[in-house]
Order: structure tokens, then C-alpha cells, then sequence
């Protein structure tokens, strides 16, 4: 029963950060997406050797902890007033502000893992240690079967390569939300400032009559 509560925990802890991100419909219609699908089509002379799951592998611990430091970041911003404004479900029901950006940064954190399990995947296959024999096998068990292995293979390395840049991307992505949230900052500071102002005003004029 733990375990089957423990599953039932994560299940739904994924359910609400999927939902509160925008589901496929956000990841279709993101503009980092579709900049990462471009240049993993173009750079298909990368994708295509057998040792490109070695460039993920170096780089994505790195990408990884900017993209921490930045959801840490911006966990940090404002003080409790700042983050209760923009917490509680909107009018209509939806997730408010607070989680919508809470799960931005854990879409860019999953994807980022994603890729560098996708590569270490990759790099575990025995095509990538021995590709020789493989295709030996296959071709003294089937032509066909070598012919199919090759679409998967290349398949796989396009979804995995294609991984790998669009969690690039979510770095460049994640660095624009804390702007966007530094943004939301100033108009919450700039209406402190007014607030303040007025009363301090009021009580002047309090304080002189």
C-alpha cells in the first residue's frame, strides 16, 4: 500500500505540473522548440556519428545546475507579500501565476535530465561499443532486420540530439522568466513605493491638522 501511495504521490505531483505548464499544447507552440528543432535538422552531421552522445554527456551536468540556480533564484525573489499576490487559483479555476512559473522552471529542469538519460542510454547500447558486429549479426540474420535498425538508430539519435538542444534552449528560456519575474517585481515594488507614498502623505496631513 506505500508503494502504491508513494507511485499515486508522484503520478499526481507530474499531473499538476504538466497541467499548470500548458501540456503539449505550450511545448508545440514554444518558439525555443522550434528553434530546436531547426538546428537539430541542420545539424544532422553531429547526430549521425556514433559519438554524439559524448557532447550531452559533458555539457548537461553544467546546463543542469544553471537551470537550479535559477529556479533557486527566483524562489529567493520578493518577500511574502511579493509571492502571496501572486499566489491562489485565478477567477476561472486556473493555476495561479506563482505554480505557472514553478512549473516552467521544473519543465526545464525534466527536460534537461531527460536529454542526459536519453545520452547515457545512448552511450550504453553495444551498437555504439561494437556497430560492426551488430550489423554483421544482422545482416547474417536478415538484411531487412539491418535495414530497420538503421531507421531506429537514426531515429533515436535525431530524439535524443534534438533533446539535447532544446535543453540548451531551456536554459535561454529559464534566464528569460526570471527576467519576466524580475519584471513583475519592479510593478510590485513601484506600487509599494506609491502606497507608501500616499500614506505617508496622508499622515502629514493628519499630523498638520
Amino acid at each position: 500500500m506505500a508503494k502504491k501511495g508513494q507511485y499515486t504521490g508522484v503520478r499526481k505531483l507530474f499531473a499538476r505540473y504538466w497541467v499548470a505548464y500548458g501540456g503539449f499544447k505550450s511545448i508545440v507552440g514554444s518558439p525555443y522548440m522550434h528553434a530546436s528543432l531547426f538546428i537539430t535538422l541542420i545539424s544532422s552531421g553531429i547526430w549521425l556519428e556514433y559519438d554524439w552522445v559524448e557532447i550531452p554527456i559533458s555539457v548537461l551536468p553544467n546546463i543542469i545546475g544553471f537551470s537550479l540556480g535559477g529556479y533557486a533564484i527566483w524562489l529567493a525573489l520578493g518577500d511574502d507579500k511579493f509571492r502571496a499576490s501572486i499566489s491562489g487559483k485565478t477567477k476561472d479555476g486556473r493555476e495561479s501565476p506563482f505554480i505557472v512559473v514553478n512549473a516552467t522552471f521544473v519543465h526545464f529542469i525534466v527536460l534537461q535530465i531527460l536529454a542526459l538519460v536519453a545520452a547515457l542510454i545512448g552511450k550504453s547500447q553495444p551498437i555504439y561499443s561494437s556497430p560492426l558486429f551488430i550489423q554483421r549479426f544482422l545482416l547474417d540474420l536478415a538484411p531487412w532486420l539491418f535495414e530497420v535498425s538503421q531507421i531506429i538508430s537514426i531515429a533515436c539519435s535525431f530524439i535524443g540530439y534534438f533533446l539535447f538542444i532544446y535543453a540548451i534552449f531551456s536554459a535561454l528560456a529559464a534566464t528569460m522568466a526570471i527576467f519576466r519575474i524580475a519584471g513583475w517585481l519592479e510593478v510590485y515594488h513601484v506600487k509599494q513605493a506609491k502606497s507608501n507614498s500616499v500614506q505617508s502623505t496622508a499622515n502629514k496631513q493628519i499630523n498638520k491638522d
